[in-house]
């Protein structure tokens, strides 16, 4: 649902002033991870941006719900992965299109099958609309760009204006330094921080690149599909620049970092800081199959492949029951802890109590069975890497140099 044009035109007025006097400001801020930070002009006008496109997202909401003589919102219907597995015909075009918010972004756990009422929330959780959590956005970029050689001319016409305006939210949110946090605009806490858990920065990256060089994409301006080139570059060099080194080494990534230090930091209770695998397994995948002629990647590929192979837990397999979970004898199974310890590097679990706890069965009944505190998601990149015989041997000459 479009506003008035002149409605948008009064909105994005509005908002250039509020950007203009933030922008304005300089020094230090006392928001979440930027507290007491002294930031750069492009991290000043990152975070005024942020705040104006807060307001114009609650700016429309009210426009909505006072043509629609409401006084509160309609509650979107929950559901999981959008009750869609991709848009296969103009009805559903018609619906998924009507959840995509002003900013251009799309919101997660959102049954989008119908289309949206007219003061009806754009989805289910009010705190994340918009968001990348759960494949949010990523995912109706990818569908709307699939659909559209398949569309009617009316159809195309629509995916030609929503599309676009979809990508340009994405490379709008990234941060300064190439990193994405979860939800954008920002709506603080751990939401605030560069985000790999649920493979959120991989998932970005990876639709980036997919823009700039696969068909499906090609109708679009090239100077957008360039734009979106040079933002998985900009995150590509975040990654690099973030794989946490101990002891001198680089290991892998953190569920979560610092927007600003590339620390890793803790989210929920039940997330705390550490070293996460699956997530990580998926960057060193995206970096092997997008740039691994880079020579800084393939630094990174060596040094994560061999953390990966280092932790594996041979001949157990994670099980779950009713009277809790733990590793069972497998033969010839493989797996790894979710999270290990930094600097200690051992597996680690956390409760809602906010404790680190080194054995999954000391965790809560409720907590072994509703976490994934095993995960086997690694194996993929290392069948991948057995298959690489010259960045393999390029590795181990890598080691074999840094060990002498």
């Amino acid at each position: 649902m479009q506003l008035p044009n002149s409605v948008i035109n009064l909105l994005t007025a509005a908002t250039l002033l509020l950007s203009g006097a933030a922008a304005a400001v300089t020094g230090k801020t006392d928001a979440g991870y930027f507290a007491g930070a002294e930031l750069t002009p492009a991290w000043q006008q990152y975070l005024a941006r942020s705040k104006a496109d807060a307001l114009l997202l609650a700016q429309h909401q009210q426009h909505e719900l006072q043509q629609a003589g409401l006084a509160k919102a309609l509650l979107a219907i929950k559901a999981k992965n959008f009750g869609l597995d991709g848009i296969h015909n103009a009805a559903e075009l018609k619906a998924l299109l009507s959840y995509q918010t002003v900013l251009g972004g799309f919101s997660k756990r959102t049954d989008m099958r119908q289309p949206r009422q007219l003061g009806m929330l754009a989805g289910s959780e009010a705190a994340y609309i918009p968001t990348f959590d759960n494949g949010a956005t990523s995912s109706q970029i990818r569908w709307l760009a699939a659909y559209y050689a398949k569309g009617s001319p009316d159809g195309q016409q629509q995916i030609e204006l929503a599309l676009p305006k979809a990508i340009h939210y994405l490379l709008r949110a990234q941060y300064p330094n190439g990193g994405f946090p979860q939800s954008y605009p920002l709506r603080g806490g751990y939401h605030d921080a560069v985000t790999l858990n649920d493979n959120v920065m991989s998932d970005l990256l990876q639709l980036l690149w997919d823009i700039a060089h696969q068909s499906q994409y090609a109708w679009l301006a090239p100077e957008l599909r360039q734009q979106a080139l040079s933002a998985f570059h900009k995150g590509v060099d975040w990654l690099l620049a973030a794989q946490v080194v101990i002891n001198g080494a680089p290991t892998i990534w953190s569920a979560q970092h610092h927007p600003l230090t590339a620390a890793p930091v803790a989210a929920r209770k039940f997330e705390q800081v550490s070293l996460v695998t699956s997530e990580s397994a998926a960057v060193l995948q995206l970096l092997l199959t997008t740039v691994p002629d880079n020579t800084a990647v393939q630094a990174s590929l060596c040094y994560g492949v061999r953390w990966l192979q280092a932790q594996q837990i041979r001949d157990k397999s994670w099980q779950r029951s009713d009277s809790g979970s733990a590793l069972v004898a497998t033969p010839g199974a493989v797996t790894w802890a979710r999270f290990y310890s930094i600097p200690a590097q051992q597996p680690v679990f956390f409760d809602r109590d906010g404790q680190v706890y080194h054995e999954v069965g000391q965790l809560s009944l409720e907590r072994q069975q509703g976490y994934g505190w095993y995960q086997t998601n690694a194996k993929t990149l290392l069948k991948a890497w057995a298959k690489q015989a010259t960045l393999r041997a390029q590795c181990a000459a890598r080691l074999a140099s840094s060990a002498s």
